[in-house]
């Protein structure tokens, strides 16, 4: 079974905060109409602590930003949990289970949806009414039909990535271990900087090369760990038939003072301009006020579709 994930014009993105009281008023009835003396209507069940994700050395760093289970059961979603997560659900003994990891579009809590370059992960359990089972060491993987357009991590003295002519400050690699991203068992040597200070107000780096991008509503995202203390702008720069080069913002990161990871949807952005030729990707940060500051930090830029 495949979740209906797409559209014409891209990802059929689920609101969270109105799906979950659904699901909730659901279970509640369904929970009501049982028999209590009957043992199918007493629940078992299952607890999911965390998702991990696995990736090979062509694909990157394995970091993710994986926040919610969207469980399967006989193929019928029986709920989507913010992890970590414990839901009864009406069945025993030998049950197969299949799960969804799932993100937070653009880093926006009220929609969320399974990332479509995961793997789902199926689980044999066998549940007995009124205990917990602990689904312990879950991990997906990228599907095998992920394209990594573009893959940029810093540690390679060639860059993939500059500043643009726009740009007051340039972007750098640092390997200062008090400011570079740092992921579990993974060895990152450098992660790329800019600041701007006085008069300096605008900061903007762009990918070195054009990417052929599908524009069916095929869903094309880019993976970013970043850290802020401005607003922060990811966009397009697109070139047109005519050899017109236009851009277009798609999202304003606000400030966070840790690493973070976020997932870019360049899905709709890309089906719409679907007169553009291909497409470059920018990173931006404007200040004003020449007495503050401004610096990013950047690490494992994906470009996947």
């Amino acid at each position: 079974m495949n979740i209906p994930l797409l559209s014409a014009t891209g990802l059929n993105m689920i609101n969270y905060r109105l799906i979950y009281p659904i699901l909730l008023i659901f279970t509640t009835l369904l929970f009501n109409s049982c028999n209590p003396d009957n043992d199918k209507g007493i629940p078992s069940y299952i607890h999911i602590e965390k998702i991990d994700l696995v990736t090979t050395p062509l694909q990157g760093t394995a970091s993710h930003k994986i926040v919610d289970a969207w469980v399967y059961i006989d193929n019928k979603l029986i709920g989507a949990f913010e992890l970590p997560a414990t839901f009864p659900v009406l069945r025993s003994g030998n049950t197969e289970i299949k799960i969804y990891a799932g993100i937070k579009i653009n880093g926006i809590a009220a929609v969320r949806s399974p990332y479509p370059f995961y793997k789902p992960i199926f689980v044999s359990a066998d549940l007995i009414p009124e205990r917990i089972d602990t689904l312990r060491n879950l991990t997906t993987t990228y599907e095998q039909s992920t394209t990594f357009e573009w893959l940029e991590d810093f540690d390679s003295g060639a860059l993939s990535i500059d500043t643009t002519s726009l740009s007051a400050t340039k972007l750098h690699r640092t390997s200062d271990p008090s400011l570079i991203f740092k992921y579990k068992n993974e060895r990152n040597d450098y992660s790329a900087m800019a600041t701007l200070s006085g008069d300096s107000t605008l900061f903007e780096c762009a990918t070195i090369e054009y990417f052929e991008l599908p524009k069916t509503g095929t869903p094309v995202f880019l993976e970013m760990n970043y850290k802020n203390d401005f607003n922060l702008t990811v966009g397009l720069i697109y070139i047109t038939s005519t050899h017109e080069v236009h851009q277009h913002s798609v999202l304003i990161l606000n400030p966070t003072e840790e690493w973070n990871k976020v997932y870019i949807n360049f899905t709709p952005t890309i089906s719409v301009l679907y007169f553009a030729q291909k497409f470059k990707v920018f990173i931006g940060m404007m200040k004003n006020d020449p007495s503050v500051t401004a610096t990013i930090y950047l690490d494992n830029l994906k470009l996947v579709y």
